[in-house]
């Protein structure tokens, strides 16, 4: 155990666990490369810690609609991530202006999907519509 008192072996196993949920990938550039209406889907990863009664969580946006959703969860459940889809809608990027118009339903996951933006990009306009 290191002077914080957490075991260093434990810390390096949750460091690659959260590297393999894609921490630097939170909204993958992609989404964002093209100045054309995208689809997207709000995702909820959670990955259950071995031996112990906590989980990792993370919440990421990615390109796609409701049947790409299937392709990405195989693929997480794979790796041992559980995966839930919070939520969708569509995201137009004008970078020239930095202003990300947020196309929505109404809800809790469109004050979610603000936020993650809006962390991932603080300098930019954000806008949300009903849509």
């Amino acid at each position: 155990m290191g002077s914080s008192g957490i075991n260093a072996e434990y810390m390096g196993s949750i460091h690659t666990v959260v590297h393999r949920m894609g921490v630097h990938d939170i909204i993958p550039p992609s989404l964002l490369a093209k100045e054309v209406k995208q689809p997207f889907l709000l995702v909820k990863l959670r990955v259950k810690q071995k031996d112990v009664d906590f989980s990792l969580e993370k919440i990421v946006l990615r390109a796609g609609t409701e049947a790409d959703f299937k392709a990405y969860a195989a693929e997480w459940e794979k790796e041992g991530i559980e995966c839930a889809l919070m939520g969708d809608g569509h995201l137009v990027h004008t970078p020239q202006e930095k202003k990300i118009l947020i196309l929505s339903r109404q809800g809790d996951s469109h004050k979610v999907t603000f936020k993650v933006l809006m962390d991932g990009f603080p300098d930019y306009h954000l806008q949300w519509r009903d849509g």
